[in-house]
C-alpha cells in the first residue's frame, strides 16, 4: 500500500527536494524554497511512501483548479524505476480524482521522453494537438516546447482556458 504526505508533514523533506532537483532539468521546475510561497489552498506536494515501512518512493506536486487537476511533478527514486512501482503510485493518486486530470510532459525527442508519453498513454492519458509552451519558472525569456496529456480529450476552447490558468497560476503571468 501507498502513503501520500504532504511535505510539510512528512519525515522525508531531504528525499523529496534531491528527487526534486534530481529528475527535473533546473528550466521544468521552480527553485525548491519557492514551493512554500505557493497558494496553500491550490498547490500541493506530496512524498510517497511505501505505508509498510514508511520508505520514501517518490514525489507528486499538483494543483487543485475548479475544473481540473494538474499534476505538475511527478518522479519515482531511481532505484525503484520500472518496477511497475511509478504506475502503481499514480494510479493510486488518480483514482481519488473525479474531475479532468492535466499533465505536461516534453515533446519526444529521445528515448527518455518517450517513454515518459506511453507510460502516461497506458494509464488512459492522450495527447493534446494543440501546441503549448511551458513558461520560465525563473522570470526570464526561457520557454519549454511541451505536450498536454489529460485523461480526457480537449477541445481548443477547454484547452485555451486550461492554458490560461496554468500561466496566470502556476507560472505567474
Amino acid at each position: 500500500m501507498i502513503t501520500f504526505t504532504p511535505l510539510a508533514d512528512s519525515d522525508h523533506p531531504h528525499f523529496a527536494r534531491d528527487l526534486f532537483e534530481s529528475a527535473f532539468p533546473e528550466e521544468e521546475r521552480p527553485p525548491f524554497g519557492r514551493l512554500k510561497k505557493r497558494d496553500k489552498k491550490r498547490f500541493h506536494f506530496l512524498v510517497a511512501t511505501s505505508a509498510d515501512d514508511d520508505e520514501p518512493i517518490g514525489i507528486l506536486s499538483y494543483w487543485d483548479f475548479p475544473e481540473f487537476t494538474y499534476i505538475e511533478h511527478f518522479a519515482i527514486a531511481e532505484p525503484l524505476r520500472n518496477q511497475g512501482l511509478g504506475k502503481a503510485v499514480f494510479l493510486n493518486f488518480i483514482s481519488q480524482l473525479t474531475q479532468q486530470v492535466i499533465l505536461e510532459v516534453e515533446l519526444p525527442h529521445d528515448e527518455a521522453s518517450e517513454h515518459r508519453i506511453e507510460f502516461y498513454a497506458s494509464m488512459g492519458f492522450g495527447q493534446n494537438p494543440q501546441p503549448y509552451e511551458q513558461p520560465s519558472y525563473h522570470h526570464d525569456e526561457t520557454r519549454v516546447p511541451m505536450v498536454i496529456m489529460s485523461k480526457l480529450p480537449l477541445d481548443d476552447e477547454e484547452f485555451d482556458e486550461i492554458r490560461r490558468q496554468l500561466y496566470q497560476d502556476v507560472y505567474g503571468m
